[in-house]
């Protein structure tokens, strides 16, 4: 027989309950920190210039990428053999990489052009064989229509590895500190 009800559930459950309590724990505290960290690039983005849905994307692949970590973190706390999985992970993250380089580089870009406000929608740009005017910034491209009504989207890693002229969309507004 059992000497105490610990002991039951330690036999029940396979393992001691101060174990699961632990890993209880480190999965709440991987959730809470996960959504502190994303509430606090929230109040960033909308104190800042930085485009609101822009800022929401990169909270929620902030917040899940705490979550994979945290993941990692708790199987490794378990003792399991995670050397073989994080060898086979890092194999399968090289060949992602390489697959998705592009689009990493033009999201980078993306967040490099938006938070150093080159331009912006309603500016006229030209860059390299590119003209016209934007109509939607995006994480990954910047959509034109250039004088002919054409539509042409150019990836953001064009703007950083071009030169950019720009013609600053004026408003009957923006005219009256220009008179002294």
């Amino acid at each position: 027989m059992y000497g105490t009800a610990g002991e039951f559930m330690a036999e029940i459950l396979g393992a001691d309950i101060f174990r699961w309590i632990e890993i209880v724990a480190a999965i709440v505290a991987t959730i809470f920190v996960a959504y502190v960290i994303s509430w606090a690039i929230m109040v960033f983005v909308k104190k800042s210039s930085f485009p609101v849905e822009t800022g929401k994307k990169v909270a929620k692949i902030t917040r899940y990428v705490i979550y994979v970590m945290g993941s990692i973190l708790i199987v490794a706390y378990l003792a399991f053999d995670v050397v073989g999985a994080v060898i086979g992970l890092g194999f399968l993250g090289l060949a992602v990489g390489f697959g998705l380089a592009g689009v990493v580089n033009n999201f980078a870009a993306g967040i490099t052009v938006m938070i150093s406000k080159s331009f912006a929608v309603g500016d006229e740009v030209k860059v390299s064989f590119f003209e016209g005017t934007i109509i939607k910034m995006s994480m990954t491209k910047t959509v034109l229509e250039t004088k002919d009504g054409e539509i042409v989207y150019v990836p953001n890693s064009f703007f950083l590895s071009n030169p950019v002229s720009r013609k600053k969309h004026i408003t009957p507004t923006s005219h009256k500190h220009d008179l002294e």
